[in-house]
């Protein structure tokens, strides 16, 4: 009898980031409600991600990730972007040059699927890339901005 718990070639245990970082914990508030609700709309969207891979139907959710990724990226980026300008925000241009690296990975990404279509390695690098760059962005960049406006001034550059 076989474990269904065994890590198989194209399950989501391939990925190097266990996916901590899809449910919203107090702890990710900003206390701007727009930029909170587009958070969570990001970790929904991880979760659902983990769940189709789990459910081998990743191939057929590629392309409404790459579709989803894009836009919330102009929109999400824009807005906190905008809340660091407003705020005065002394870690502006890290947290930009982030998102700015973020986009181009996803960019790089979505070449690849529409060259190349979908593969399993295609899928775990963007599973990787979501989850790894969620969980070291909203732990430490994001962290560090809600530090800022909620005046604990832990900024460090």
């Amino acid at each position: 009898m076989s474990d269904s718990s065994i890590p198989r070639p194209h399950d989501a245990t391939e990925l190097k980031s266990p996916p901590r970082m899809t449910a919203w914990h107090d702890w990710m508030a900003t206390g701007n409600e727009e930029v909170d609700n587009q958070h969570r709309d990001l970790l929904n969207k991880v979760a659902d991600l983990l769940l189709a891979c789990r459910e081998q139907r990743m191939a057929e959710e590629i392309s409404k990730l790459f579709w989803f990724l894009k836009r919330y990226v102009r929109r999400h980026f824009r807005d906190e972007e905008k809340l660091q300008l407003d705020s005065g925000y002394p870690g502006y241009a890290a947290h930009r040059a982030e998102h700015q690296a973020f986009y181009a990975q996803v960019t790089e990404l979505e070449a690849r699927y529409l060259k190349d279509g979908t593969s399993t390695t295609l899928i775990v690098e963007s599973l990787n890339l979501m989850c790894e760059w969620l969980h070291r962005h909203f732990r430490q960049m994001d962290q560090e901005l809600v530090d800022y406006l909620h005046g604990v001034g832990s900024y460090a550059p």
